[in-house]
């Protein structure tokens, strides 16, 4: 069910197939990290009805929805700018307007890209009341503007949640965050516009 949604909300003509727009992706969930002989970790979304790992690993990959599905996912998408953010177990596996516009912010938002902001890195399990919602909210609503031009990019927003979680957490997790390694999808930035004041 999962990744039905997934694909529904991607190849909707109106939502991910519509070129104008822009896309932001929330899960907040379990996730699990598979060790793969010879082919390195994989990172899972673990939908509702995936059995544990260690009971029943053939049905754990039926039911959970891997990395590189997402980013596959990703580079399908025909919508400009598309920003996944990922607040579960796995989650650093995914890397291995009416006033003036500032010039920069102009071009980070011209170009297409897929980028990707995780609540911890690839080892970590974070708990089920996870410090990492109210810091991105916060974070969403203003405190993200780490340059203070009035624009949040996906770039700050996961500089400062790196930061504040890390912090928060005392060093017990560290979010990831950069862009799609795909030269088609790596030159723009989602840019968020916070309300004038």
């Amino acid at each position: 069910a999962l990744d039905q949604a997934l694909r529904n909300f991607i190849n909707d003509e109106h939502i991910g197939q519509a070129r104008e727009n822009r896309l932001l992706f929330y899960f907040a969930g379990h996730g699990a990290t598979l060790k793969r002989d010879g082919q390195g970790d994989m990172g899972y979304l673990v939908a509702a009805a995936a059995p544990l790992i260690r009971d029943d690993r053939a049905g754990f990959l039926r039911n959970a929805l891997d990395m590189e599905t997402i980013a596959g996912y990703a580079k399908n998408l025909a919508a400009k700018h598309a920003l996944f953010i990922f607040d579960s177990c796995f989650a650093g596996s995914i890397f291995d307007m009416t006033r003036g516009v500032p010039e920069e912010i102009t071009y980070k938002a011209a170009q297409p890209v897929r980028q990707f902001i995780t609540s911890d890195s690839k080892d970590q399990t974070v708990p089920a009341v996870s410090i990492f919602r109210p810091l991105l909210v916060d974070a969403l609503r203003g405190s993200g503007d780490y340059d203070q031009d009035g624009y949040i990019t996906g770039s700050e927003l996961g500089y400062v949640l790196d930061k504040r979680v890390v912090k928060s957490s005392r060093g017990q997790y560290t979010p990831q965050y950069g862009k799609l390694n795909d030269v088609n999808f790596d030159e723009g930035d989602f840019v968020f516009q916070l309300p004038q004041q």
